[in-house]
């Protein structure tokens, strides 16, 4: 396998490593477990879902405007069965946008008393679970609210951090660590600087006070409504890092916050809770926590349940090789910085040593880092120079570095000083166990993982058969203005997510795995494969309620430019002009790419500035305030990339046409989706290729996701046009036609125009 060097901005929400919450484990210990039936709810199971959801039933006559919709009732009855064991344990189904598949899967599990959690892929889901659709469906239940949202750890206020931080505060125009450090930094003054890196301005203070003052009370009153101070939403990412819960640097019963520990009552009311909403990063934290992992075992993050449900399961792959990541990095600093302020509180001795190896780590960390910004080290401009490779191996040399041949010795070199500075760093903490046994393990345990995911990260291309990792992992950099990370990701989730499921049904555990794109032209093998689900699990198709050939209408063209023209967004934007100014609502303009978001925002820009508002994911607004503005306006065309093909819901005339700028396939150079298809070819030699198994079934879900923008509710009417021409003229353009809706289809551009305007009128 290779490595490889990406650069970007922002690295975003580093995955964290195994470690990061099994340092977490003795805040759960002694927990007790209610595995029974809740009586609550044994009224309730008298009834089935399809009382509830079926013709003159329950909700028909509590619910105005309550329609049938045959597809919710499918899944509901397939999904009750797998929940009462009177079906297979695992199902798989996708469910067109419409069919009110929340309440299908909520119903079942609710009725069924077991304790449920359900997991979705983004946090905006978990929410509205929790604040819409669950307290409307407990309300329709006649039934106690008896449910919770639990997120990881690095959600939540730490009230050590935040009362030290308020302690040390100085002004709202305090120093900032990074804003003077550089290469010239005396060891000196790096303790001094860090001290200062931590303040936060006055208001944020402010708002941190309000939210604990908030959340006593709600804690007082009914904890059912707590979010137990919850920051994520309220401030910027430099104020939560500084303020929230970390695993590694809990100093856990020995801290003064210990009974008032958000995280920790957070925990122990799921605990407790019937119905427990989750995300997948948190699911797969709690998987990496026991090893082997073992569902009939209390875990230290989740409650035991009987039944989970993964809402947005499509995205399970991408999250799963995300989260279960390991890495080295900048970031590893802030628990070294962590344990020296906890050392200056506990121990009333000569603290020399310490300081003294936390220097050379920070030198051997801030070296390494300032090579790899430069032009030498990789720079912007070279994605691939951190390539290496394996020969003449001496299994007799214990050196890990010893058979790396790299073109580049300088990476070699200051890799290797961060590798002794930490083995160092390593020994300091064994000599000096007698001071806090249980600190200093600590401390051990998360410098050995760092140890060996360096180690690992460095033999990663070692073939001769003593590397456990080799073809299952790929090591790639990351770079950005003020952070870097080494990280070693898994190429593939099915030899951990296979297991689990397999559990699951040894022990009848239900698992519903749903959303509205996960089969490519009606085949599920791809999906099923990413998992390691069986190949004869359960797989139900439940099409959309709505009326895609009335509410709908798709324009492709073999006359598109080709995908190499670099005018091509200047010829596309020409081409569609006349349609855009003809329709009466809003426009999503969808790119693949940011040069083709700056390029379409540009000429959009310049040909309808005065006439429409041109609303762009540029950094100047927040996506929420850009989907406000394009809201309220209802006339203004949005230019967006990624983020705004999922989950965003525009309903009515405010989005009358989406223009998908080409077919989404990812970037062949990216390096874990080159890795993965490097494996995939060297598995399939002769029976199937990448471009075939991974690349084509992987744009069409992505390109399902951004069609689905069009059409949220049965009210919504609009067209779609896809400016790729390889739909008409390439024989894999069948594959992507055939998952789209039932849309009217048209290739000429001006029966189309009439068409949309027709309909949008």
């Amino acid at each position: 396998m290779d490595w490889y060097v990406t650069y970007s901005e922002d690295i975003g929400n580093k995955p964290k490593s195994s470690n990061y919450y099994k340092e977490t484990a003795d805040n759960f210990t002694n927990v007790n477990y209610d595995d029974t039936d809740s009586d609550d709810f044994s009224f309730q199971r008298r009834k089935d879902a399809i009382s509830y959801l079926g013709k003159d039933g329950i909700f028909s006559e509590k619910i105005p405007d309550f329609k049938v919709r045959e597809g919710q009732l499918t899944m509901a009855d397939a999904w009750q069965k797998c929940v009462n064991n009177e079906s297979e344990c695992v199902l798989v189904c996708e469910a067109g946008t419409g069919t009110g598949k929340t309440f299908a899967y909520l119903i079942p599990a609710i009725l069924s008393g077991k304790t449920v959690v359900i997991s979705t892929a983004s946090k905006a889901l978990q929410d509205q679970l929790v604040k819409k659709d669950l307290p409307r469906l407990f309300d329709l239940l006649q039934l106690p609210p008896d449910f919770m949202s639990l997120k990881g750890f690095n959600n939540y206020l730490c009230k050590r951090k935040y009362y030290e931080i308020s302690e040390k505060f100085v002004n709202s125009h305090a120093l900032k660590f990074e804003e003077v450090e550089n290469e010239n930094t005396s060891d000196e003054e790096l303790l001094d600087l860090n001290e200062k890196s931590d303040l936060i301005k006055k208001e944020d203070l402010a708002k941190l006070e309000l939210l604990i003052q908030r959340t006593e009370h709600q804690l007082e009153l009914n904890t059912t409504q707590c979010d137990f101070a919850e920051v994520n939403s309220l401030f910027s990412k430099g104020v939560v890092s500084k303020v929230t819960c970390a695993g590694e640097n809990c100093y856990k019963k020995k801290c003064p916050y210990y009974d008032e520990c958000y995280p920790f009552m957070a925990r122990q009311k799921a605990i407790r809770t019937k119905v427990v909403v989750i995300n997948h990063s948190l699911f797969f934290a709690d998987m990496q926590i026991e090893n082997p992992f073992d569902v009939m075992q209390p875990s230290i993050l989740l409650p035991k349940y009987r039944s989970i449900i993964f809402d947005e399961a499509h995205e399970l792959p991408s999250i799963g090789r995300e989260h279960l990541s390991e890495s080295v990095g900048s970031s590893d600093l802030k628990k070294f910085e962590e344990d020296l302020k906890y050392m200056k509180k506990q121990f009333k001795c000569p603290l020399g040593i310490f300081e003294n190896s936390y220097k050379k780590l920070y030198k051997a960390y801030r070296d390494l880092g300032a090579y790899l910004k430069t032009a030498e080290g990789g720079g912007e401009n070279c994605r691939n120079l951190l390539y290496y490779k394996y020969n003449d191996y001496d299994e007799n040399n214990t050196d890990p570095f010893y058979a790396y041949q790299h073109r580049n010795e300088k990476f070699r070199e200051l890799a290797g000083n961060v590798y002794r500075a930490l083995t160092d760093h390593l020994k300091v903490y064994k000599e000096n166990k007698d001071l806090d046994e249980d600190f200093f393990s600590r401390g051990c345990v998360y410098i050995s993982c760092k140890l060996d995911t360096l180690v690992a990260l460095m033999n990663i291309d070692c073939s001769d058969g003593t590397n456990p990792n080799y073809g299952k992992y790929v090591g790639t950099v990351t770079v950005r203005k003020k952070s870097y990370a080494l990280s070693l990701t898994p190429l593939e989730i099915e030899e951990i997510f296979g297991p689990y499921l397999a559990q699951c049904e040894d022990h009848g555990i239900s698992v519903l795995m749903t959303s509205a794109t996960i089969s490519v032209a009606g085949n599920f093998n791809k999906f099923l494969r990413d998992i390691g689900a069986r190949k004869d699990t359960n797989c139900l198709t439940v099409k959309s309620s709505f009326d895609y050939q009335k509410q709908s209408l798709l324009y492709t063209s073999a006359d598109f430019p080709t995908i190499s023209d670099n005018s091509r967004i200047l010829k596309i934007i020409t081409m569609l002009s006349p349609l855009i100014e003809s329709v009466d609502g809003g426009v999503f303009f969808l790119t693949t790419s940011h040069q083709a978001l700056k390029s379409a925002y540009e000429l959009l820009l310049a040909k309808f500035k005065g006439k429409r508002k041109i609303l762009c994911q540029n950094g100047m607004l927040s996506n929420s305030q850009m989907l406000t503005k394009f809201k309220e306006d209802g006339r203004s065309i949005l230019v967006g990339t990624s983020s705004f093909w999922a989950g965003v819901d525009v309903p009515g005339k405010a989005l009358s046409l989406v223009i998908i700028d080409k077919l989404p396939f990812d970037s062949p150079s990216e390096p874990i989706f080159k890795a993965r298809c490097d494996l995939f070819d060297a598995k399939n030699k002769g029976k199937s290729n990448h471009f075939i198994s991974i690349c084509i079934p992987e744009a069409v879900i992505e390109l399902r996701q951004g069609v689905g923008r069009l059409i949220r509710h049965e009210d919504d009417k609009g067209g779609l046009v896809i400016c790729d021409p390889r739909l008409e003229n390439k024989s894999f353009g069948k594959i992507f036609k055939k998952s789209l809706p039932d849309m009217r289809t048209y290739t000429l551009l001006g029966d189309f125009t009439d068409a949309v305007k027709k309909l949008i009128s």
